[in-house]
């Protein structure tokens, strides 16, 4: 699990909105392989007291990461990163 420090300084009143600075830091921890396919990740209210956030800044966070792909949602079992999908042009099999 990381430090405290490894987690971004979040300012509700700078440029970003706060939700994005979440989401993106969970895809580089995606990208980094810190959080592996298949892996479940924190629950919300985790995710909210880790980052310091309201619970609905993660929710709207973890929809941002669906919509990229990158985690998925499985109904009363948890959030797992998704397993990456072969890239564009490249031949399976």
């Amino acid at each position: 699990m990381p430090e405290e420090s490894d987690y971004p300084e979040i300012d509700s009143e700078g440029p970003e909105l706060v939700y994005m600075v979440v989401a993106n830091h969970i895809a580089a921890r995606i990208e980094r392989g810190e959080l592996k396919p298949g892996q479940r990740i924190p629950s919300e209210l985790d995710l909210a007291e880790q980052y310091g956030v309201a619970r609905m800044t993660v929710r709207r966070a973890l929809k941002e990461l669906r919509e990229r792909g990158l985690i998925r949602s499985v109904h009363g079992k948890g959030t797992y990163v998704q397993q990456p999908n072969p890239p564009a042009g490249s031949t399976e099999g």
